[in-house]
């Protein structure tokens, strides 16, 4: 027997004393999120599908469970998602799945991964035709930028002050493209920092391996010093001339 970790997705918040009941019932270790919506829970069996079974069967009576996910991936890298259907739904994927001549759990695996790719695909080009468009407005000059290089998000166009803020927070790299040309990359505060960092260390090693003697930080941000009685001749020149 091996422990898999199943995510139970609830229709609706539980309380602390639903959730003690679902213990009882369930025989299993589990602990509730924050929210009380979302509940992780051990199951003890032999493979992942059993033991996505057994949460439906313990549980299935004591917690209004939506859908049942996997919380680690299985030996072929894919996470597993149980969701209930009604008989009518059952009866009319396997009519569908009859059809093509695939099992109904083959049938359902198909129709998933191609909605999924047709919803990457129009993701993806809804957002490089926004990205066009808005880089086409900034560029036309609706969106002027300051002398010192700092716009406020403020003054950006909606779909592209959401954009920015996006970034900023995943850390992503959004490209913006020109009648199919790149012309730019929207990265994040950090990620700039970083990319900086990362010049300056190679530009050191660069120096320290063509033997470019290296100024130390102290010595190259402070002032020229006066050399030695240079102060003092001019303030006797000054009072000679005073004389």
């Amino acid at each position: 027997m091996s422990l898999h970790a199943i995510e139970i997705i609830l229709t609706r918040t539980v309380s602390g004393v639903e959730l003690q009941s679902a213990k009882r019932a369930g025989g299993m270790p589990m602990a509730s999120s924050s929210d009380g919506k979302r509940i992780a829970v051990l199951v003890s069996a032999k493979s992942m599908n059993q033991a996505i079974k057994k949460v439906w069967r313990r549980l299935e009576e004591t917690l209004p469970i939506d859908v049942l996910c996997t919380l680690f991936p299985g030996p072929d890298g894919m996470l597993r998602m149980s969701i209930p259907f009604t008989p009518e739904d059952r009866r009319r994927i396997r009519t569908l799945a009859r059809a093509t001549g695939k099992s109904a759990e083959d049938f359902l695996s198909d129709a998933v991964s191609e909605a999924l790719a047709r919803d990457r695909s129009s993701n993806s080009a809804r957002r490089d035709c926004v990205l066009n468009l808005l880089f086409h407005q900034c560029a036309s000059g609706q969106v002027p930028l300051a002398s010192s290089d700092t716009l406020p998000i403020s003054a950006l166009p909606s779909g592209l002050s959401d954009l920015v803020r996006r970034v900023s927070v995943s850390g992503d790299r959004v490209r913006l493209v020109d009648d199919g040309c790149r012309v730019a990359v929207l990265i994040g505060e950090q990620t700039l920092a970083d990319l900086e960092d990362e010049l300056a260390i190679a530009e050191c090693r660069l120096r320290k391996a063509d033997g470019t003697p290296r100024i130390p930080h102290n010595e190259a941000v402070e002032e020229p010093a006066v050399k030695d009685g240079e102060e003092g001749e001019g303030d006797e020149t000054a009072g000679s001339t005073g004389v």
